[in-house]
């Protein structure tokens, strides 16, 4: 059997919550909903978190918290989740699209100056995810002087010099799908970092209908895998160690953030500088899945104006996802660790 790039897990010592959740028939926001987000404010130092069933809703809140005008726009990534533009459409928001940089996959400082500096209409949001798993630039965010939502999901384990990163967004998403660190078999959850913001979302929170709120059946496994974060950071960062320097024997990259400190742990995406049909079918042979790390994006889906975004285009083409989740196993990890030094 391959080696799968996602792969979600609970342990059987941890599905006392989910039985529990169960056997209570916990369709609804119950115990477990404030427990996981309790959870989350003390691993996050967030002031304070709702809960929803999906990424989607998340942003729809987070976006709605800012008190926007249907006319606006919004900046965000081109290499972004589609659900980003489906989010500001249902709110009759329209998107602005950022350029990526070569060596993170996240936007470049030259798009981003266009888009609020150059540009006769500059948008009223960024929505800082998707692209990369590198964190923005320290000040980046004050110096643009508009409210940002940063989605967090990509980077759980990333590092500002030696010391945990948080997010500096207005508003935090963290998405609990498959393929994300923290799996909940779904839902996501807004997170207010500070307490002004802490005010609006609580506000926020009573307006939002039952149906919308996550399950007590999905607040019980994301407790469980929370329980579990650190010691994943931890197994995912040796992982990733490892796999760098294996990279390094050839002649492709792994996305990297400016300054000290450590990019996000949810995957290992790599961009291929010979052809990435040969990279894929050498990885298959070996057992190692690989998939596209943009192929959800915005500009994969054909939003993006032609020409517009040249350098994400190009990453979109060449940049490939290989696993780096915590159930490959010692033999598993030498196993790709091999197929990094040797890629064609």
């Amino acid at each position: 059997m391959g080696i799968p790039v996602f792969r979600s897990f609970v342990k059987r010592k941890d599905m006392d919550f989910v039985l529990t959740s169960l056997v209570n028939d916990a369709s609804e926001p119950g115990e477990f909903v404030d427990r996981f987000e309790k959870g989350i404010k003390e691993s996050f130092g967030c002031d304070h978190v709702l809960l929803v069933r999906s990424a989607f809703s998340a942003l729809q809140v987070a976006l709605g918290s800012l008190g926007l005008a249907r006319t606006d726009s919004v900046a965000l990534p081109a290499l972004a989740p589609l659900f980003y533009v489906k989010a500001l459409e249902s709110l009759g928001l329209s998107p602005v699209f950022l350029d990526a940089a070569t060596e993170s996959g996240d936007p470049d400082s030259k798009s981003i100056e266009q888009a609020f500096v150059a540009a006769a209409a500059r948008p009223k949001a960024l929505i800082w995810g998707g692209g990369g798993t590198c964190l923005p630039p320290e000040t980046l965010f004050s110096e643009i002087g508009i409210p940002v939502i940063e989605d967090f999901t990509r980077r759980i384990g990333a590092l500002r010099g030696e010391f945990p990163a948080k997010s500096q967004g207005a508003m935090t998403l963290l998405s609990f799908e498959h393929g994300s660190m923290l799996s909940a078999g779904g839902g996501a959850c807004v997170m207010a970092m500070a307490r002004r913001e802490g005010t609006i979302l609580r506000n926020i929170e009573d307006q939002v209908v039952p149906e919308l709120r996550m399950s007590d059946y999905n607040a019980a496994l994301g407790s469980a895998q929370l329980r579990e974060l650190e010691r994943t950071i931890e197994k995912r960062r040796e992982l990733r160690k490892s796999f760098l320097q294996s990279l390094a024997a050839g002649r492709h990259k792994a996305f990297r953030q400016a300054g000290e400190g450590d990019s996000g742990l949810w995957s290992f995406p790599v961009v291929i500088e010979s052809s990435v049909k040969d990279a894929v079918q050498y990885a298959k042979k070996k057992d190692i899945e690989t998939i596209g790390a943009f192929e959800d994006s915005c500009l994969a889906a054909g939003l993006v104006p032609e020409g517009s975004c040249p350098v994400a285009r190009s990453l979109l083409l060449r940049t490939l996802l290989f696993p780096l989740h915590q159930r490959i196993g010692n033999s598993g990890a030498q196993k790709v660790s091999r197929v990094l030094a040797t890629l064609p």
